[in-house]
């Protein structure tokens, strides 16, 4: 009879442990079967004043931001807009990076425009010329290459503007741009640009080159634009990007100064917006070389020409022909260098002859 009890007992036991045994095998199945969450949060495309951007993880450098491709594409690039009390102001670019070129446009409300005599605005402590045209106050702001903070800050000054104090800072936030490199072996130089021993006519050339340049720089006019920048080339395929370095035995060369258009020698080349030429001669490095004064102390700069087709003190209207496409001066080969010189900084050009900025702002301010 024991035996027997002991018997059932087992029995009993092993069904036990086996239907426990099936039902762990039951729960990590359900387990295994049950899908992953996955983050819904939106991926944000827009800039906000005065908002600190969340901390990301640290991502791998890109090689390049700039791509070598057509560029003909025009953008609608990147707005922020801000309403205070008494002046509405919008903030637009390509991007909000280094490189690139701000426009600024305020609206001040009616009643209190004419009492602005003492209005000024700074950017990163500099103060910046504007001008006042059919009750807006424009400007643009240069975002330097080597601009090295996380924002950018925006001061407006104006007792009339502002109830409570004279003036008021906005933080801009700033991108970080990752611009080109490539290594090179050796380039097809004249030996005239590569030798250290220069003849003191040489020197003295490069000398009055340098001269001439700075006295064009002083040049300081009001706004002579109302339209947006055009491509100075027809059919414009990028050959070299802005502030591309070019690295020669693992080391860095200087940044490239501009952006390079493809071409042959004779094609036209046209000026990107109105303005009045106040430099038009052959240079040392620039070879045949022309600048546009477009106000507001912003100069279009072409160079290595084969042929110039304007003077000094010229004016100028946008897509006017000015001078032909060539090799002249530090050049490899045909081809046009165009530059932006804003406030002393040396800008994209793409930044401006790529996206619309000024149209696209009178649109907005009639909504």
């Amino acid at each position: 009879m024991r035996i027997f009890s002991k018997n059932i007992f087992l029995f009993v036991s092993l069904i036990l442990f086996s239907s426990s045994l099936h039902f762990a095998k039951e729960t990590i199945k359900k387990k295994k079967e049950e899908p992953k969450k996955v983050s819904v949060v939106p991926k944000l495309n827009h800039i906000a004043l005065n908002s600190k951007p969340e901390k990301k993880k640290e991502e791998k450098k890109p090689k390049t931001v700039v791509s070598e491709q057509k560029t003909s594409k025009r953008l609608k690039g990147e707005i922020v807009e801000k309403k205070e009390e008494l002046f509405s102001f919008s903030l637009a670019g390509r991007k909000f990076a280094q490189g690139e070129l701000l426009f600024l446009r305020i609206k001040p409300l009616p009643k209190i425009l004419d009492k602005l005599g003492n209005f000024t605005i700074s950017w990163e402590g500099q103060e910046i010329p504007f001008n006042q045209r059919e009750g807006y106050i424009l400007t643009f702001l240069p975002i330097s290459p080597e601009f090295s903070k996380p924002y950018g800050v925006l001061e407006l000054t104006e007792k009339h503007l502002f109830t409570k104090n004279d003036s008021k800072k906005y933080e801009i936030p700033i991108q970080k741009t990752y611009f080109a490199t490539s290594k090179v072996s050796h380039l097809t130089m004249d030996k005239q640009y590569t030798t250290d021993e220069l003849s003191e006519e040489t020197k003295t050339f490069i000398k009055e080159c340098s001269e001439a340049k700075a006295k064009a720089f002083q040049s300081k006019s009001d706004l002579q634009i109302e339209t947006d920048f055009e491509y100075p080339v027809h059919n414009p395929i990028l050959n070299s990007p802005f502030y591309k370095r070019r690295i020669y035995n693992k080391e860095k060369g200087r940044p490239h100064g501009g952006s390079d258009f493809k071409g042959g020698i004779g094609d036209p080349i046209y000026a990107i917006n109105d303005g009045t030429v106040i430099l038009a001669r052959s240079m040392y490095y620039e070879g045949n070389f022309t600048v546009i004064d477009h106000g507001l102390e912003i100069y279009s700069l072409y160079m290595h020409q084969s042929e110039i087709l304007v003077k000094p003190g010229d004016k100028v209207k946008k897509g006017d022909l000015i001078g032909k496409i060539g090799t002249t001066g530090m050049s490899t080969g045909p081809h046009l260098h165009l530059g932006l010189r804003v406030l002393g900084t040396m800008i994209d050009p793409l930044s401006v002859v790529q996206t619309d900025l000024i149209e696209v702002r009178k649109k907005t301010s009639k909504k």
